[in-house]
């Protein structure tokens, strides 16, 4: 009989002790969203206190009740709606036309569109409202420019060329905004009260950083990029921490899951179909599950009550549960 070398044996033995990925049917479709109006949703926002889930696409803004799936109303907005923010101290919400170059304001009680204003720039994207300043800023993908309005208002306050591509970004209430560049694999960092740029941190080895999300009180940033990888940065020093390999590619949005007081769980789709999930233990992220064919490649919510990610996909809004 062939004997198996020593060594040999005892990689075995380590690569069988390693924990695997939770098999992806742990996760799966619970239910679907159908949306009534035309193209495939872009943009996702959950309103946890008024349990609703707002699914922007071309035309408009569908509104549905989380806990019953029932759409309950939509908002018409002229063009492509490539981001979302909500406002709820101001009873606002904010959507951007990709292909008009504007933002819309509406009423969150009755869904009337309050007012239409230039964006600051061409191929506007992804929204971020800073509550404590009272400011959206606004990703203008195709121009680089970053463009802060008055939330209330809408009216302009100022503009910072940041080059490249401009994604998501994420304000950390201490006066700094992190903004993803998709085309130069960094993150911009902002002084909001100067609107100044402060400097770039890279989030080498990932590439095409397009999505992210700020852990305030652990001051850690995550940060999805399209080739596979999340990368965690610490913002203060502005170093890598660490980097997940997940098993999707090109990843197009990212979403947490909270217990009390702490980061448990991200979500995020990609292109490819799949919805990778990260879990964040002792704040060791690790790659939980890869749910194949669920995911548009476009936006992700969560809501912390039912403890469901909400993903767009080729044939509605899937609801990802367990």
């Amino acid at each position: 009989m062939r004997s198996i070398p020593v060594a040999s044996t005892l990689l075995f033995l380590a690569l069988a002790l390693v924990p695997a990925p939770a098999a992806a049917q742990d996760y799966k479709v619970v239910s679907t969203l159908r949306s009534e109006g035309p193209g495939r949703v872009q943009a996702l926002q959950v309103d946890a206190a008024a349990r609703r889930l707002y699914a922007g696409r071309r035309g408009g803004i569908d509104v549905y009740d989380i806990d019953s799936g029932r759409k309950t109303g939509a908002v018409a907005i002229e063009g492509d709606v490539g981001g979302l923010a909500l406002a709820p101290d101001l009873r606002r919400g904010y959507a951007t036309s990709v292909d008009h170059g504007t933002v819309s304001i509406f009423d969150l009680d009755g869904l009337g569109t309050v007012g239409t204003v230039p964006s600051g720039g061409t191929e506007p994207r992804e929204l971020e409202y800073d509550a404590k300043a009272g400011v959206l800023y606004v990703s203008n993908s195709r121009s680089g420019q970053l463009a802060a309005l008055d939330a209330r208002s809408g009216a302009a306050k100022g503009a910072l060329s940041l080059g490249g591509r401009p994604r998501q970004a994420s304000a950390d209430g201490r006066g700094n905004l992190f903004v993803a560049d998709e085309a130069r694999d960094v993150l911009h960092v902002v002084d909001t009260a100067s609107l100044s740029s402060l400097g770039t941190i890279s989030v080498w080895p990932g590439k095409a950083p397009v999505a992210l999300v700020n852990d305030v009180k652990e001051r850690r940033i995550y940060v999805a990029t399209g080739n596979g990888k999340m990368i965690v940065v610490d913002p203060d020093p502005g170093q890598m921490l660490s980097v997940v390999d997940t098993e999707g590619t090109a990843a197009a949005g990212i979403a947490i899951q909270y217990a009390p007081a702490r980061l448990v769980r991200l979500y995020m789709p990609n292109a490819d179909g799949t919805l990778d999930v990260v879990q964040n233990a002792k704040l060791t992220p690790s790659l939980e599950a890869s749910v194949p064919r669920v995911a548009g490649g476009t936006a992700v919510a969560f809501d912390e009550k039912t403890g469901h990610a909400f993903v767009a996909g080729p044939e509605g809004i899937q609801v990802i549960g367990k």
